[in-house]
């Protein structure tokens, strides 16, 4: 069994410069990356050793659960929805090809678990809790899109193909950021540049006034989903966006980050 090659902020750095001297990714861009990093997000840029994968062709798929206490009424719903998700992965035809991360986030985030085989990921239990104040939406993402990229360049690296899924569930915009919506959709653009990332906002609108739709233009997801904010709305959207996800995963890279056609 091989190590993570990524063991330190510096590994993950100079990933980045060389995705810059590959014109992979723009200076500004790896730089917003390479700034986000601290010792409390490194682990959302791991993953499964190379060693221990099954194939040389995978799907990385980042989830990001809004755990503010605006979806507290719904956290049963989202719960039993997102290990219908996990079982669905692990019955799929593309199971072994498929490595999936999650975290939370209000205020602050928590990286329930980096990059992980299907067969390794557990029923979301007590790590979702939805109870925080505030929503640091744009440092959530901009934490998120570092971590799949970084661990993309590494598999990339080292002989493996990636196509990679970022999909954040949320109610509203956000409130709490250090970092701007601008800064997540410079980003969003350099990695939708790539025929490989799909960038997905699945927005729960608690009445008809949400404007969830700007709110994913402005961080440059181009794949928007709205949803009412009700337990049986909520299923069916989570179960939408898993049906999209492995069908994604049993498909070559096209010519469009479409998603959900």
């Amino acid at each position: 069994m091989s190590s993570n090659p990524i063991n330190g902020i510096n590994d993950v750095k100079s990933l980045f410069n060389s995705a810059v001297d590959d014109g992979d990714l723009s200076i500004q861009a790896s730089t917003l990356m390479i700034n986000s990093l601290d010792g409390s997000n490194l682990v959302g840029c791991m993953g499964a050793a190379i060693d221990d994968l099954e194939t040389d062709d995978v799907t990385l798929v980042s989830t990001v659960l809004d755990a503010s206490a605006s979806m507290s009424s719904f956290k049963s719903a989202i719960k039993e929805a997102y290990d219908k998700t996990v079982q669905a992965y692990k019955g799929s035809k593309t199971a072994g090809s498929i490595l999936a991360s999650t975290r939370t986030f209000h205020s602050s985030q928590n990286i329930i678990h980096g990059f992980k085989k299907v067969d390794e990921i557990d029923k979301i239990g007590n790590n979702y809790n939805p109870n925080g104040n505030s929503t640091a939406l744009y440092d959530t993402l901009i934490d998120t899109l570092t971590g799949i990229k970084a661990y993309s360049k590494t598999l990339n690296d080292n002989g493996v193909r990636t196509k990679c899924v970022v999909v954040v569930y949320s109610d509203g915009d956000d409130n709490d950021s250090n970092k701007t919506a601008a800064n997540v959709k410079t980003i969003s653009k350099d990695l939708l540049a790539s025929e490989k990332f799909y960038l997905v906002y699945v927005g729960f609108q608690h009445n008809k006034e949400d404007d969830l739709n700007k709110v994913a233009s402005a961080v440059g997801f181009p794949s928007v989903l709205t949803a009412a904010a009700t337990e049986s709305e909520i299923r069916k959207a989570i179960d939408l966006v898993s049906k999209s996800i492995i069908r994604t995963s049993q498909t070559q890279i096209g010519k469009s980050n479409s998603f959900f056609s």
